[in-house]
C-alpha cells in the first residue's frame, strides 16, 4: 500500500514522482496481460485521475491517513480502463478521412457555410479564421 497525501493529489509531479515505481510496474503488467502499451506519463495521469475521483474506491482511509488500494486499482484496470481503451493507428484510412472531415467542417463553420455558424455569429464580437485556430494550415 502506498500512502497518499492531499498534497500529492494536488500536484501531478509530486504524485508521479512518489508512485513512479508503481506506475512502471502497472505499465508492465498492462502490457503483459492485455498487450496494450501505455506511456508512463499516460499511466501516471490516469492513476492520478482515478485517485482524485476515487472511482472504484481506490483510495481507502484509515483514520486520517489515505492509502492507495492496489487491488482496487487492478479492478479498475480490468473493468474500466481496458474495456474503454481504443487503439487507433494514424495510417488507417478511416482515421485520415475523419481528420480531413473535422478540418473541413471547421473551415465551413468559420466561413459561414453551416447553420451552427449562423447562430453563433451573433454571439461573437470578433470573427475567427481557420488560420488563427490552426496556424500550420
Amino acid at each position: 500500500m502506498y500512502r497518499i497525501l492531499k498534497g500529492d493529489l494536488n500536484s501531478p509531479s509530486k504524485f508521479k514522482e512518489k508512485l513512479h515505481d508503481y506506475i512502471v510496474t502497472l505499465r508492465a503488467e498492462i502490457l503483459k496481460h492485455h498487450n496494450i502499451e501505455f506511456d508512463i506519463e499516460e499511466i501516471g495521469d490516469l492513476l492520478l485521475s482515478i485517485c482524485r475521483s476515487n472511482d472504484f474506491n481506490v483510495i481507502c482511509q484509515e483514520g486520517k491517513k489515505m492509502f492507495l488500494d492496489e487491488s482496487k486499482v487492478q479492478e479498475w484496470i480490468d473493468k474500466k480502463l481496458i474495456p474503454n481503451t481504443v487503439i487507433v493507428n494514424l495510417d488507417d484510412e478511416d482515421i485520415i478521412r475523419l481528420l480531413v472531415f473535422c478540418l473541413e467542417i471547421t473551415y465551413q463553420m468559420f466561413s459561414g457555410g453551416t447553420r451552427a455558424t449562423v447562430t453563433q455569429k451573433g454571439f461573437r464580437e470578433k470573427r475567427r479564421f481557420l488560420r488563427g485556430i490552426f496556424p500550420l494550415v
